[in-house]
């Protein structure tokens, strides 16, 4: 019996619905239930993961070293739910979940009848399934790192294996994506390693081509054998767990050995949705970067108002300069066009004269002369993606 089969029998057992866990509190497995309205699974079940207010209580109440039925109390809105620890030779290999309002003096009675039983077959499926998922993901990592080497004939060697072992499907085209933290204060492998896993988990029920994931130092990386859906990306990251990251995605290559190619797009991609969540929300694709793809390469972290044409560091430390600047960059986007500018900022072209005479007197310069509006439009978006413009 299957640990799916074996979770659904389970509920039905107990006649709630059930979620089963690995030792890291990732999910596994879960029942069908006919009234399956509770939100915090639902919110597991998307994620494919616990959720950090349960992984505080389970961690609050020693689940981790009981070994019988363990009841954590409600919270936040949520019923109290029942977490059993299940071991497999002194080893903590997993958790079952459901909510349960049985009285404390029956739990023990639910143990032995309903959860005792299957547990050492559960126990062992579990172990067997993490040791497989820890094998593949250290293969994975492996073959990742030769992928994305600076030696072609490493490169080579990963892609053979990456497509003879099955890890990942031969196709036409090849792409990639990478995650990681907005900020590098926040920067962790945790955040990372769960995108890959959702992203991973969104491919297998979507296709049946696989795809190759792992964490590379602080950053998640996903080789997928099709062009990268800019869209079906950003969805992804609206995923809960995954606030804090970024994204970016890489043009396809129809050799996966030339995929490193897209990884450093991706890179690019990213550090533009980092730079910028205004225009990109929280991931990029390279192929929607324009003239970003120039500017994402400069040396951002490094430069200052010094560096940007004297007309620009002018507006941006002058008082109110933000309104200022979102005026002249919507000016400019819109092709000097007044009447699509006012339309745009919502605001009377009266007003929007206004300000324009204004920026007049303080870059110093003619807005009518196209040099000016292309140092001015280009020195602007810098700023922006060096974190230089005033909020």
């Amino acid at each position: 019996m299957s640990l799916d089969d074996m979770i659904q029998t389970l509920a039905e057992q107990l006649d709630v619905p059930v979620v089963l866990y690995d030792d890291d509190l990732n999910l596994v497995a879960f029942s069908v239930h006919a009234n399956d309205v509770d939100e915090a699974r639902k919110s597991v079940i998307l994620s494919r993961k616990a959720s950090a207010r349960a992984q505080e209580m389970i961690a609050a109440h020693q689940v981790r070293r009981a070994h019988s039925p363990v009841r954590l109390p409600p919270h936040e809105g949520m019923p109290a739910r029942v977490i059993y620890p299940v071991w497999l030779d002194r080893h903590l290999v997993g958790y079952i979940a459901y909510i349960g309002d049985t009285p404390d003096e029956e739990l023990e009675a639910q143990h032995r009848t309903a959860l005792a039983p299957m547990e050492s077959e559960i126990g062992a499926l579990l172990a067997l399934r993490t040791l497989q998922r820890r094998q593949t993901s250290e293969d994975s990592r492996r073959l990742l790192v030769g992928l994305l080497s600076a030696e072609p004939s490493q490169r080579a060697a990963a892609a053979a294996e990456l497509v003879d072992s099955g890890m990942l499907s031969s196709a036409a085209k090849y792409a990639v994506m990478v995650f990681r933290a907005a900020h590098p204060t926040a920067r962790s492998a945790s955040g990372p390693r769960l995108a890959v896993e959702q992203a991973l988990s969104v491919i297998v029920r979507l296709t049946t081509l696989k795809a190759c994931g792992a964490v590379l130092g602080d950053e998640g990386v996903v080789v997928i054998p099709r062009p990268v859906k800019a869209g079906k990306l950003a969805s992804l990251l609206r995923r809960p767990g995954l606030e804090s990251l970024r994204a970016g995605a890489g043009g396809p290559r129809d050799s996966l050995a030339r995929v490193h190619e897209s990884h450093r797009e991706a890179v690019m991609a990213w550090r533009a949705a980092a730079a910028d969540p205004a225009r990109y929300g929280h991931s990029a694709h390279w192929d929607d970067l324009g003239l970003d793809r120039l500017l994402v390469q400069l040396p951002l972290d490094s430069l200052t108002l010094d560096d940007l044409p004297p007309a620009v560091r002018r507006l941006l430390e002058t008082p109110s300069g933000a309104k200022l600047v979102e005026t002249l960059e919507t000016y400019l986007d819109n092709g000097a066009d007044a009447q699509e500018t006012a339309r745009v900022l919502v605001i009377h072209r009266s007003t929007l004269y206004y300000r324009l005479g204004r920026i007049h007197e303080i870059v110093q310069d003619d807005l009518s002369d196209g040099r000016v509006r292309r140092d001015l439009h280009t020195g602007l978006r810098v700023a922006a993606l060096a974190g230089l413009r005033p909020t």
